[in-house]
């Protein structure tokens, strides 16, 4: 959802495959008095759950609930059989307590979260149904757990370290997924690279490479930098096309140049592989190809998705991966090669849980949030 706003950037986008919470206004202020009290008193027993708890929960847990975690939970694993689990990634002065027995932890948490098993939508062609990879959990580190070895790997580290507990965070989907907390919070999501929440609703983040951070005490320094996109426009610009959509050029929708570099083309390229891939804490063969587009002055592309939506194209063949579980793009990551000196903002219309602009496609107004490639 790019602006036409003077020149734009070349954009690279190598793409990722794998309550209400308002309250009406209260007429009386003895009342309001009251539900502000207990706001407080819920919030001081917040930290002092926080405070107890004995693994360290401030960068996996939200205040609130945002739409599209709901299948992300945080546990912290007491010993070897009892576990503490936040639902949907949220704070609560009492999170759920689990007992497990030698063998069932997957039986126990699967059933005490209502995990599903399946992906359903209702399309033109009536109710289409697919098989939801298993779910998955992983280290705080990204370490993903084996499916059927997390009983072991329990074991293994309480007999190791039996006076240390250990956080492990489930993704329903089975992919990670980078917690959006709030908007406003910042993360060392690896030594030197920061991830900014913009918007939770989708989740949008901002990344900053800072390559005078120092590496925090154990860690190593981040391969993922600038240099290795260094020479991406040498290698693209004799490749470049009209850009597609859906296999056609259509000029209307989308006015931009485009090409496809495979990783293994060039040595940098592979390195930005495979850091890009640690950055997104998921196997580096899941990568597309690295898209790279050129935008000049007033071209554009519409407001659109990066996935494809089931109930616009019902499909199920398209949707399946060869072990037959549901496939579908999971994250974008935009780079921005060179930004030009005004305009060039990449815009978000539905962050912070906006509507689709239908008939604005190119309004670029201050609905969501806009992304410029110059900060």
């Amino acid at each position: 959802k790019l602006c036409s706003i003077l020149g734009l950037p070349l954009l690279l986008l190598p793409t990722f495959i794998p309550g209400p919470m308002g309250r009406a206004l209260l007429p009386r202020l003895c009342t309001a008095l009251l539900l502000a009290g207990e706001v407080s008193r819920y919030a001081s027993a917040l930290e002092v759950a926080a405070a107890k708890a004995p693994c360290n929960l401030e960068p996996w847990l939200a205040e609130s609930a945002a739409p599209g975690e709901e299948g992300f939970h945080v546990i912290c694993a007491l010993n070897r059989t009892a576990l503490q689990v936040y639902r949907g990634g949220v704070k609560t002065p009492e999170p759920m307590l689990l007992r497990v027995g030698k063998s069932d932890l997957r039986n126990v948490l699967a059933a005490s979260l209502d995990i599903k098993f399946g992906i359903e939508y209702n399309t033109t062609k009536g109710l289409l149904k697919w098989k939801k990879q298993p779910w998955t959990l992983f280290g705080q580190m990204g370490r993903e757990l084996q499916v059927g070895s997390e009983t072991k790997f329990l074991a293994a580290h309480f007999k190791r370290l039996p006076a240390s507990p250990l956080l492990l965070l489930l993704f329903e989907g089975g992919a990670w997924r980078w917690p959006t907390i709030r908007v406003g919070y910042r993360r060392e999501a690896m030594a030197g690279v920061f991830l900014t929440t913009v918007s939770r609703q989708p989740a949008l983040f901002e990344v900053v490479l800072d390559p005078t951070a120092t590496p925090a005490k154990g860690k190593k320094a981040s391969k993922l930098n600038a240099a290795l996109l260094s020479n991406v426009v040498e290698l693209a610009r004799p490749r470049l096309q009209a850009s597609m959509t859906e296999g056609k050029v259509d000029k209307k929708m989308r006015s931009s140049e485009q090409t496809f570099l495979d990783y293994g083309m060039d040595p940098k390229l592979k390195e930005l592989a495979l850091a890009t891939s640690r950055l997104l804490r998921g196997p580096e063969e899941n990568l597309e190809a690295l898209q790279v587009l050129r935008y000049t002055e007033n071209q554009h592309y519409d407001a659109h998705r990066d996935y494809w939506d089931p109930r616009e194209f019902p499909d199920v063949p398209r949707f399946k991966n060869q072990e037959g579980y549901w496939h579908m793009r999971h994250a974008t990551l935009l780079w921005y090669l060179s930004p030009p000196d005004e305009g060039g903002e990449t815009w978000f219309p539905r962050a912070h849980g906006g509507p689709i602009p239908t008939g604005d496609w190119m309004a670029c107004d201050d609905r969501g949030a806009k992304v410029s490639p110059r900060d």
